[in-house]
C-alpha cells in the first residue's frame, strides 16, 4: 500500500485504539483511514478471513492526503510455513475510483432509463432475436394482469401463448402473420388491432415493433410498444356517426324541400286540369250537350297538362348534368387533384392507392367539375366496397391510358365484386343501406354527355373494375358542341 496515496503512516495504521488485538475485535489506527460507512463491513470481513486463513477481497473507500475518499480494491493473502501455519499476511491495494464512479454512473443511467420505460405512458415489451418475450414494462404488466413468463406451457412457444391470451380472436391470425413476417425478414411493423385487458375488455391498440441491431447488423433484441387508442377510435366512430346523421338529415331536408317545391309547382296545373275536367263533364251532360264549350275546356286541359310536363322537364334538366363549357385538359392532372382531395378518406379506410399513367396520353375536352364528380364517385364507391376486406388487401388502382376510342380510365378495387355489373347503373339501384341509387346513373349520364362510355366488370380474381372512355376532341369543338 503506497503511503503517498493515503493520509496515514504505517505506524498510524497499526496503532491499537482500544487495547485489544484486531482479530479479537479491537480496532487499529487503520480505522481512521477508512470511510465510516465502509469500515464495519471491511473490518468484519478481514477478521473472518484472518481467523479462517482465507484470502481477503474487498472494496472500500480510503482517506487520501487531500482529505477526500477514493475507492480501492484490496486483495490480502496469508503467508504460510512448510506446515501450513499462517506466518503473516501480504496484500495489494488498487485505486478503482474512476472505474467505480463510471460503474455507478452506468448503473444510475440504467436505473433512470428503466424508470423512464416503467413510467412511460405506453405498453413496452422486449423479445429475443428468435421472438421469445423477455420483458414487460410495469404498465404492460398492469394492462395484461400478468408478467412475461406467466403463460408458459409445454407444447407452444411463449409468444404463441401470450398472443392467444391477449389478442382478439378476429385479429389473431393477422397479428401472428405480421409477427412471423418480421421475425423472418427483420422488418419492423405497425398494426392496429384489439387487445385484451386484465378485466376481459378488448381495447384498440396500435402495436409497433422494431429490431435493435449490433454494429454488424445482427439482431440482438426486438423492442415493441403498444399505444392504447381506444378513446381515439371511439371518438372517430362518434364523429363518423354524427357526420352520417348530419348527411342523412341534409338529404331528408333537401328531399323535403324539393318535394314541396315540386308539389307546389305541379299542383297548380293539376288543379286547373281537375276544375276544367269537371266543367267539361257538366257541358257534355247538358241537354243538349254544349260541344263548343266542352271543346274549349279540353283545349285548356291540354294547355294545363303541357304546363305540368314543362315543369317536370325543367326539374329533370336540373339533374340531367348536360355538358357545360369544355376545357382541354390532361386527365392525369384531374386524377391527381381527386386523389389529393380524397387523401384523408383513403387513410381512414386504410386503402393503398396506386396510380399508373401511360406515356403520351392526349388531352380531352371536358367539363372538369363534372368529370371530377365522376372520379370522386367511383373512388368513394371503391373504398366503401372494401370495408369488409382485410386492411392489408385493400388496394385501389387507377390506370390512365390511350385507346382507340380516345382516353380510358380504369378504377379497380379488391372488394367483393358486383352481383350484376350492368344493374348498378340503373336509377335507384343501390347496395348501400342509406344509398339513393343515383350516383352511378348520374356518372354514366355525364360520361355519355361527353361522348364517352362508362361500364363495369368484375375483376379477374377479386373486386370490381369501372372503366370509362372519353373521345379526343379539340377544345373549340367541345365549346361549339356545348353552345349548340
Amino acid at each position: 500500500m503506497a503511503q503517498t496515496s493515503i493520509a496515514m503512516t504505517l505506524d498510524d495504521l497499526n496503532a491499537p485504539l482500544d487495547g485489544r488485538s484486531f482479530i479479537e475485535g479491537g480496532d487499529l489506527g487503520w480505522k481512521n483511514g477508512v470511510h465510516p460507512d465502509d469500515y464495519e463491513g471491511a473490518a468484519a470481513e478481514l477478521r473472518r478471513c484472518m481467523r479462517a486463513g482465507e484470502p481477503f477481497n474487498y472494496e472500500y473507500r480510503v482517506l487520501r492526503a487531500g482529505g477526500d475518499y477514493v475507492w480501492h480494491r484490496f486483495a490480502i493473502r496469508p503467508a504460510r510455513d512448510a506446515d501450513g501455519r499462517v506466518t503473516g499476511w501480504y496484500g495489494t491495494g488498487q485505486d478503482i475510483d474512476v472505474f467505480r464512479k463510471t460503474d455507478d454512473a452506468l448503473r444510475e443511467s440504467e436505473r433512470s432509463l428503466r424508470e423512464m420505460i416503467e413510467t412511460a405512458p405506453a405498453l413496452i415489451w422486449c423479445m429475443t432475436p428468435e421472438g421469445e418475450p423477455i420483458y414487460f414494462s410495469r404498465r404492460l404488466r398492469e394492462f395484461f394482469g400478468f408478467d412475461v413468463a406467466a403463460k408458459d406451457r409445454p407444447g407452444a412457444s411463449r409468444l404463441e401463448r401470450i398472443l392467444e391470451a391477449v389478442i382478439h380472436p378476429d385479429d389473431l391470425a393477422k397479428v401472428n402473420e405480421r409477427f412471423m413476417h418480421s421475425l423472418r425478414t427483420g422488418d419492423p411493423y405497425a398494426l392496429t388491432h384489439r387487445q385484451r385487458r386484465f378485466d376481459g375488455t378488448y381495447r384498440w391498440v396500435e402495436t409497433r415493433i422494431a429490431a435493435m441491431r449490433n454494429e454488424d447488423g445482427a439482431i440482438v433484441q426486438w423492442n415493441g410498444v403498444c399505444l392504447d387508442i381506444e378513446d381515439q377510435i371511439r371518438a372517430q366512430e362518434e364523429l363518423r356517426t354524427a357526420q352520417d346523421k348530419l348527411a342523412r338529415a341534409g338529404k331528408a331536408a333537401s328531399l323535403a324541400e324539393l318535394s314541396a317545391s315540386v308539389a307546389h309547382e305541379v299542383n297548380q296545373p293539376l288543379a286547373a286540369i281537375m276544375t276544367n275536367a269537371q266543367a267539361c263533364h257538366r257541358w257534355l251532360a247538358a241537354d243538349p250537350p254544349n260541344v263548343d264549350r266542352a271543346r274549349a275546356i279540353v283545349d285548356r286541359i291540354a294547355r294545363s297538362a303541357q304546363s305540368a310536363a314543362d315543369i317536370v322537364s325543367h326539374i329533370r334538366a336540373l339533374f340531367s348534368r348536360n355538358a357545360g363549357p369544355r376545357t382541354s385538359l390532361g386527365l392525369d392532372v384531374l386524377i391527381g387533384e381527386v386523389c389529393e382531395l380524397l387523401a384523408d378518406e383513403l387513410t381512414r379506410y386504410e386503402v393503398a392507392l396506386h396510380t399508373r399513367v401511360a406515356a403520351n396520353v392526349p388531352h380531352v375536352a371536358i367539363d372538369p367539375v363534372q368529370i371530377q364528380q365522376v372520379l370522386v364517385n367511383l373512388l368513394r364507391n371503391a373504398m366503401e366496397a372494401m370495408v369488409d376486406v382485410d386492411p392489408d388487401r385493400r388496394t385501389l388502382r387507377i390506370h390512365l391510358s390511350a385507346v382507340a376510342e380516345g382516353v380510358q380510365v380504369e378504377v379497380t378495387d379488391t372488394g367483393s365484386g358486383l352481383p350484376s355489373p350492368e344493374t348498378v347503373f340503373e336509377a335507384f339501384f343501390t347496395t348501400k343501406a342509406d344509398g339513393m341509387g343515383m350516383g352511378l346513373a348520374i356518372c354514366r349520364s355525364i360520361i355519355e354527355a361527353h361522348g364517352g362510355r362508362l361500364w363495369a366488370e368484375n375483376g379477374d380474381a377479386v373486386g370490381a373494375r369501372f372503366i370509362f372512355t372519353l373521345p379526343v376532341i379539340t377544345a373549340e369543338r367541345g365549346e361549339g358542341a356545348a353552345d349548340r
